[in-house]
């Protein structure tokens, strides 16, 4: 099947590739269920735009803690444990959320799913990497097609327990107790057949203060940064959007996030047939003027009908960035890709921490539209990023064919 990950992948890797797919697309369903049930929240908890976003915020704090803490993690311990222990907070910390309106627990408690979040960012897009043939992105795109995936399925079930009013807590409960399932199943799998690959002898690989000057991480982390804060910041205010500024019903802005999540997956699914080896790093520029152009032109739309149209074309914009960035790491930082993935992925904790704050704040004083401003703002800076990225790639292979 043309979208079969087994074309691509080893034998001797496919016991660890299929639960490590599960656990990316469990965490996107964990990530977006927030964002998709944030009109239900609000009205039952009577929050503020302000005091969700705080919620919100917390998450990314725990998350890009964890990513930055687990990169060096993953060369100490390994990858198994490390992503055990995440997997083991993440569930705690979704079955008692929700479970009191009030807003600090619920922002302690979202942050532990974000701890849990980061430790699965770190350890997944580490060993794909690992796994990865030279010069592909197949298997990198399916699995962050799996976490898609996980975004698009969790909005759709919420939303058909919205439109029937049932209580909106059992969507945790159920998530907490698949993520215990796939955690406690991963803690039983041989991660040696990675870790001893040949290609990781972590206690050799460089420190990450040794790694802070290569241009190329610097920019990943900036680049990271912005799309993460984008990329969840419009997943999770769009549901809110459409209610507020398309006078949608609840159950029809948790769809879109839905349709958000399946432009991000098809996208995946149709950037790993075109982008590879030396096209990834031009493929990220295409995508960014891609998402700033729509995202604009959603925010003018008056319609609902208009602006579902653009959003889901900026989600064709978005879809195979992060992964494409992932994939370049994991290609120029072959002896520490757990630090490289981690201070990476770092700068995108950071990017979904700051924006949708900001975005609140905006939202709070001017109103849900102004807020959206922002995101057209950050994708402008994402072109410019993704020029630099393209840029120091070509030095980079230039001046490793005038050695050879």
């Amino acid at each position: 099947m043309l979208f079969s990950p087994a074309r691509f992948i080893e034998p001797r890797y496919r016991i660890l590739f299929w639960p490590l797919l599960a656990a990316f697309g469990s965490f996107g369903v964990s990530l977006i269920v927030v964002g998709a049930l944030l009109p239900r929240i609000l009205q039952d908890f009577h929050w503020s735009y302000t005091a969700a976003g705080v919620v919100l915020a917390a998450n990314s704090v725990g998350y890009f803690t964890s990513t930055l803490v687990s990169g060096l993690l993953v060369q100490r311990l390994g990858l198994k444990p490390v992503i055990a222990l995440g997997l083991a907070i993440e569930a705690v910390s979704l079955f008692f959320f929700g479970s009191t309106p009030a807003v600090s627990v619920n922002l302690m408690l979202n942050l532990l799913i974000g701890v849990g979040q980061g430790a699965v960012e770190v350890v997944v897009n580490t060993s794909i990497t690992r796994m990865e043939r030279e010069g592909d992105s197949h298997l990198m795109m399916f699995v962050h097609s799996a976490f898609s995936v996980g975004a698009i399925v969790g909005p759709v079930a919420i939303g058909l327990i919205v439109a029937r009013d049932l209580p909106w807590q059992g969507v945790y409960r159920l998530i907490a107790l698949v993520v215990l399932l796939i955690g406690g199943l991963l803690s039983l799998l041989p991660f040696r057949r990675i870790e001893g690959s040949g290609s990781i002898a972590e206690q050799a690989k460089p420190k990450l203060r040794s790694l802070l000057g290569f241009p190329l991480l610097l920019l990943s982390f900036f680049a990271l940064f912005l799309y993460v804060g984008l990329e969840v910041g419009v997943s999770n205010w769009i549901s809110e959007y459409f209610v507020r500024v398309f006078g949608t019903p609840a159950s029809t802005g948790a769809f879109m996030v839905s349709l958000f999540w399946l432009g991000i997956l098809i996208g995946r699914l149709s950037v790993s047939l075109v982008a590879r080896g030396t096209r990834q790093a031009a493929t990220l520029v295409a995508l960014a003027l891609l998402y700033t152009l729509s995202i604009l032109l959603a925010v003018l739309m008056r319609r609902a009908a208009a602006g579902g149209v653009f959003f889901f074309l900026a989600s064709l914009g978005c879809s195979g960035f992060y992964p494409l960035v992932m994939n370049l790491l994991g290609r120029y930082f072959p002896r520490s890709q757990s630090v490289a993935v981690g201070f990476a992925a770092t700068g995108g904790g950071v990017g979904m921490f700051l924006f949708p704050l900001l975005m609140s704040g905006v939202s709070q004083q001017y109103g849900i539209r102004s807020g959206f401003v922002v995101y057209i703002a950050m994708g402008a800076a994402l072109v410019a990023c993704a020029y630099l990225i393209l840029r120091q790639v070509r030095r980079t292979r230039e001046a490793a064919e005038e050695m050879h």
